[in-house]
């Protein structure tokens, strides 16, 4: 699970709550354990108005070719790059993490990559302190050696 609290108003807090399972939309029994706990008297100010939410789901998908050099099996290098790629979703599969356009590229430049391109995202997916990113689909492919 990941949390994250904010503070729309005075008196008024928003605790925004992600399931670290599927898309991450958290299910109402985990949405109302966090509100249990949280609007509890003994551990909120009495002044304080707790909301307890669901993360909102940013969901994208990756669409683009590698290219690599000449020489190393160019499956071995897709495997690591699409490895490395997976790495890097799962860690910022997080409420309030944004997810660069560079930062993939950067992800599928594992050695023997000469260069990659993109489709999809066209842009950084910029994700606020009530969201998470969450990607449903990759779809790189070997597009040949490039030198």
């Amino acid at each position: 699970m990941d949390a994250s609290a904010t503070s729309p108003a005075p008196g008024q807090v928003l605790v925004t709550v992600q399931s670290r399972t599927g898309d991450g939309k958290a299910p109402e029994p985990l949405l109302d354990q966090v509100a249990a706990i949280l609007t509890n008297d003994d551990v909120r100010p009495l002044t304080d108005r707790v909301t307890v939410q669901s993360a909102q789901i940013v969901p994208y998908a990756i669409r683009g070719r590698v290219y690599t050099y000449a020489g190393p099996d160019s499956a071995v290098v897709m495997r690591e790059a699409l490895r490395s790629l997976q790495a890097y979703l799962d860690e910022a599969h997080r409420i309030g993490r944004d997810v660069p356009e560079s930062a993939i590229k950067a992800k599928l430049f594992a050695d023997g990559v000469q260069r990659v391109e993109l489709d999809s995202p066209a842009a950084d997916i910029r994700i606020s302190r009530t969201q998470a990113a969450y990607c449903t689909a990759i779809d790189i492919v070997h597009a040949g050696i490039d030198e």
